[in-house]
């Protein structure tokens, strides 16, 4: 009977301490993941400044920092990213497209971060210039902002998304520049909320976690088969 019973407990507390050690392998994916992201958001050196050097730069390594004067056409909407947080705060990231000046060279800009209305029909109005000085940092879309469909709702001249997916046109050169100073409240954009550090304490806790359920389980075993 204690043999059919140790069977069982091994069994079980085998899959737990996998679980633990999947879960902890899983962490420190994470955490490579984030330290990929970060190294990736760095702005490259110098400061893009012309129309060529966003056309001569490539996004796969690096972000850029830019200073362009630029031009938003008035019939463009503002897209309203829903479900942005700060500081506890639900609010929206708020882009649009802006063309160089000269205009030869079109961007998707997040001008930055405003807080919700309480009530879901209306969207915070703002105030953006024909023309302004474009001053921030030039980076990839990241998966953050591509996790699901976009789903439009038109409000007024503008649109709310849940998503940037299928929101991003052709037109427009790849990536997003993170704008400062446009909005009272810049946004935090792709970086990352928490840190490495986390994932890489979450991962010895499983592991510390497999660890003992180990050693429980070896003097359990033991102990069932010494008394028989």
């Amino acid at each position: 009977m204690w043999l059919t019973k140790k069977w069982w407990f091994l069994v079980l507390v085998l899959s737990v301490i996998g679980l633990c050690i999947k879960a902890a392998f899983w962490q420190l994916e994470r955490a490579e993941d984030k330290e990929r992201l970060i190294e990736r958001l760095k702005a490259g050196e110098g400061v893009l400044t012309r129309p060529s050097d966003l056309i001569a730069i490539n996004l796969r390594d690096r972000s850029y920092s830019v200073q362009l004067t630029v031009r938003r056409e008035e019939a463009s909407p503002l897209i309203y990213l829903d479900n942005r947080i700060q500081d506890r705060k639900a609010g929206y990231e708020v882009f649009t497209e802006v063309s160089t000046i000269p205009g030869e060279v079109q961007l998707f800009v997040n001008l930055g971060w405003i807080e919700g209305l309480d009530s879901r029909e209306q969207l915070p109005s703002i105030e953006v210039p024909s023309k302004f000085d474009l001053r921030g940092r030039w980076m990839a879309i990241t998966e953050g902002y591509l996790m699901s469909d976009s789903f439009p709702e038109q409000i007024g001249g503008s649109v709310r998304v849940q998503s940037l997916q299928d929101i991003l046109l052709d037109e427009t050169l790849p990536g997003v520049v993170l704008a400062t100073g446009v909005l009272p409240r810049d946004s935090l954009g792709p970086s990352p909320r928490t840190g490495p550090e986390m994932h890489y304490g979450y991962s010895i806790q499983w592991f510390l976690m497999a660890l003992v359920l180990t050693g429980l389980s070896a003097y359990i075993v033991r102990r069932g088969l010494s008394n028989g």
